[in-house]
């Protein structure tokens, strides 16, 4: 009698901490999600920033059409956003990131493929890490964005 009573609690026991280890899991699933989505955010807002900053001094050096800053020749549109121009004046992402974004890594992640996504001076290029997310910097009409999303599958 005793030995059934003994393994009724070891099996109640052991219910409860499967129950005690799923319920873990799922929570800890959301934090990591709620995580990876606010470390994109803050890569996007950086970017801002770090655009902002090159704004700033493109101002405080007269609005020219080409400054060099920090040993690298940028180009400049009208209202003082960075243009994605290369040495030889054609569209080059990943420059746009180094200069934006030097880092690149997003929670230890580096991007997979870059996408230059450009039509005419409409420049666009999307950056796209791990787990279907992506970062996006678009200067359209003279509106600098930065933002993160998700890959459709």
């Amino acid at each position: 009698m005793i030995s059934y009573i003994e393994r009724s609690r070891l099996a109640i026991w052991l219910l409860v901490i499967v129950c005690l280890i799923m319920s873990f899991m799922l929570v800890w699933q959301s934090v990591v999600k709620e995580a990876n989505q606010s470390a994109f955010l803050l890569a996007s807002q950086r970017i801002v920033e770090r655009a902002s900053y090159y704004k700033q001094q493109w101002l405080l050096s007269g609005q020219q059409n080409e400054i060099t800053i920090e040993g690298r020749t940028l180009n400049y549109t009208s209202m003082g956003w960075i243009k994605p121009l290369g040495e030889a004046q054609h569209v080059d992402c990943l420059l746009w990131l180094d200069t934006l974004y030097p880092q690149h890594e997003v929670l230890g992640n580096q991007p997979v493929a870059i996408e230059n996504k450009t039509i005419a001076n409409n420049y666009h290029c999307d950056y796209l890490y791990s787990n279907d997310r992506l970062i996006s910097i678009t200067l359209m009409d003279n509106r600098f964005i930065a933002k993160t999303g998700f890959l459709a599958q």
